[in-house]
């Protein structure tokens, strides 16, 4: 974005270090200040800010106003900060409607990168962004190739776009996700479970792994034996502060149905269930599709996404789409060349390292599908170097 950004300041104490810091940037303009929050709302409906710092005190009543301003001014990118910046408070006023929760002691990097992601928004036209889109890759069976997709679509939607992109390893006894991406974990599910009281928004940034591409990571518990720690309550709990963090969150799961993974699986807004050509996999698909309807499932929550599929095979497709009764929504194609085994070895998504092969045209078409209104430049890269069943047949509550 060229053109001036303006901002504004809503708070009763002094301005601190996080306005000072705003008002030293050239590239964002202070049009107005009140330090009562009666006369905010005024300043708000004449100035149309597209970015306003609230100082919410105590809380309180700033949170009151937070709640209201959110609602009657979508236009309008709310960042939050107080001196005294406790954990429910940043809580409270992320889920009021805050973009950011800006710490007055963090690092002026920190909320540089904050002015910098929103005008990103901005930029786009998007206005307010709502909660993370969540997006969830579930295989069928067995090795269908569901991390290389996770990781490939991930590193794609971060690469080619503005957002803010996470991805989460659900795999909670054999994730290797991490293996795909050559990172090394900093922070895992269970970490963040035993902070999620104290975890603020500086800390989770600066403390996750973090691909090149830009791409955010959180891997599952380091031993096997910590799994059973992670409940489907304890999930939803963490993926609840995550949609807070992020734009766009995709999770690479496990291929079994248990409480952990049917609780993911109701909390995404996309499910990309992962199937190859072979009569199992097949009766599998369809066997997972009845259970989605059962489960209450709209149709247009999971797309079909077939891997491995040779090119020759075009004509069996209608057959296929028949026997499942829905559509497929992308073909990915067999790889008999072994790019694709070299790209997980080295830790180098294909879809950085050769972005005009066919799978990752395909995968770039793919991501596009969760990246609505988003400019998407698919320009090539370089090589970086090496790299319960309880309930079946109705939803949560």
């Amino acid at each position: 974005m060229d053109k001036e950004c303006t901002w504004i300041y809503i708070g009763e104490n002094d301005p601190g270090t996080v306005f000072n810091l705003l008002q030293e940037m050239d590239s964002i303009h202070l049009a107005g200040r009140s330090e009562e929050w009666k006369s905010g709302q005024a300043l708000l409906t004449t100035l149309h800010p597209q970015l306003a710092l609230l100082d919410l005190g105590e809380g309180e009543e700033g949170l009151k106003h937070l709640a209201k301003w959110s609602a009657l001014f979508p236009g309008t990118l709310f960042f939050c900060t107080a001196r005294a910046a406790r954990p429910e408070l940043i809580i409270r006023a992320m889920r009021a409607g805050a973009r950011e929760f800006l710490l007055p002691e963090g690092e002026a990097d920190e909320i540089y990168r904050a002015i910098a992601s929103a005008r990103r928004w901005l930029e786009g036209g998007s206005g307010r962004p709502a909660k993370a889109k969540l997006v969830r890759c579930f295989g069928v069976k067995g090795g269908m190739g569901t991390t290389t997709l996770a990781a490939n679509l991930a590193v794609a939607a971060a690469h080619y776009s503005p957002l803010r992109v996470l991805l989460l390893d659900t795999k909670l006894q054999l994730g290797n996700a991490a293996l795909f991406l050559d990172l090394q974990p900093r922070i895992t599910l269970l970490q963040i479970l035993e902070n999620l009281a104290t975890l603020d928004s500086a800390r989770l940034h600066s403390t996750l792994a973090r691909h090149s591409s830009g791409l955010y990571f959180i891997a599952g518990p380091e031993n096997m034996e910590e799994a059973d720690m992670i409940t489907a309550e304890a999930l939803g709990q963490i993926i609840e502060l995550l949609r807070l963090e992020f734009d766009l969150i995709f999770i690479d799961s496990d291929d079994h149905f248990d409480e952990v993974t049917i609780r993911a699986l109701d909390e995404a807004d996309t499910i990309y269930a992962i199937a190859q050509l072979d009569v199992s996999t097949v009766y599998n698909l369809k066997r997972t599709l009845a259970l989605f309807r059962r489960m209450g499932y709209e149709e247009d929550k999971v797309a079909v996404i077939l891997n491995r599929y040779p090119q020759k095979m075009t004509d069996e497709l209608a057959s296929i789409e028949k026997s499942i009764n829905r559509p497929i929504a992308c073909r990915l194609p067999f790889q008999e060349n072994g790019v694709l085994i070299e790209s997980i070895n080295v830790g180098e998504p294909i879809v950085l390292s050769r972005p005009r092969h066919p799978f990752s045209q395909q995968v770039m078409q793919l991501a596009k599908l969760v990246l609505p209104d988003q400019p998407v430049e698919t320009t090539a890269a370089s090589r970086s170097g090496p790299g319960l069943i309880k309930r079946w047949t109705r939803r949560k509550e």
